[in-house]
């Protein structure tokens, strides 16, 4: 086996207000190092209860708001410079951009799909997603 670093950013830079939207997707034969996912939602109406759902394979793996993120998996902490396999980098109730980093999510067989629930229904959210695997052969 030999393995080739690749790095994937999705192609989708907005959701509609209270839509739902595919954020990434990408086939498999790949194993995650890290996962990284940001929204800027609007600074009046915006929200931190947008949920992110992650499938591998088919199965949910994640189904949480970015503030079930911070509180449950985070421990309400944002921290920029860690290791840890759940990062909350950026956490900005008054401007209302958030950015979640996952670490080492393992190995994707067939499909890895990120979407993201805006539940703001006036204003739509900006969005980026990017992810650096290996290959396996």
């Amino acid at each position: 086996m030999c393995l080739r670093r690749r790095f994937f950013k999705s192609p989708i830079e907005t959701v509609a207000a209270g839509e739902k939207g595919r954020v990434l997707f990408h086939i498999g034969r790949i194993c995650i190092k890290q996962l990284t996912l940001r929204y800027n939602a609007d600074d009046t109406t915006g929200s931190n209860k947008n949920k992110w759902l992650i499938k591998v394979d088919g199965q949910e793996i994640l189904n949480m708001s970015l503030k079930d993120i911070y509180v449950n998996l985070c421990g309400y902490a944002a921290a920029p410079n860690s290791d840890r396999p759940v990062i909350m980098f950026a956490y900005s109730e008054s401007g209302n951009i958030y950015t979640v980093i996952f670490h080492d999510l393992g190995r994707v067989e067939e499909s890895i799909e990120v979407w993201l629930e805006n539940v703001d229904t006036s204003n739509l959210c900006y969005v980026s997603a990017g992810m650096v695997y290996d290959v396996l052969e």
